[in-house]
């Protein structure tokens, strides 16, 4: 437990710190991942190759099979890929 004098401070440097730049300030206190954050190239591919797996399911099995390997390899092939912005 902090003593008072210590959350007088600290509350004074939230205080500044939002007048200062409230949009650090909001990030800081946000708790909640940002979804851009957790949606990542490769995880946004494995979550296309399990829909089209699904409906591929749904099809048949001759197509689903056909489609799920090549899904399948290409996020293989993709997975020591690093993507830089230009």
């Amino acid at each position: 437990m902090l003593r008072r004098h210590e959350l007088r401070i600290l509350g004074e440097m939230e205080r500044q710190l939002a007048g200062d730049d409230p949009a650090l300030a909001d990030r800081m206190t946000s708790t909640r991942i940002p979804f851009r954050a957790w949606l990542t190239r490769r995880r946004a591919f494995a979550l296309a190759v399990a829909a089209l797996s699904l409906l591929c399911l749904a099809l048949g099995e001759g197509a689903a099979f056909f489609t799920t390997a090549l899904l399948a390899a290409a996020l293989l092939l993709t997975r020591d890929w690093t993507f830089r912005s230009p």
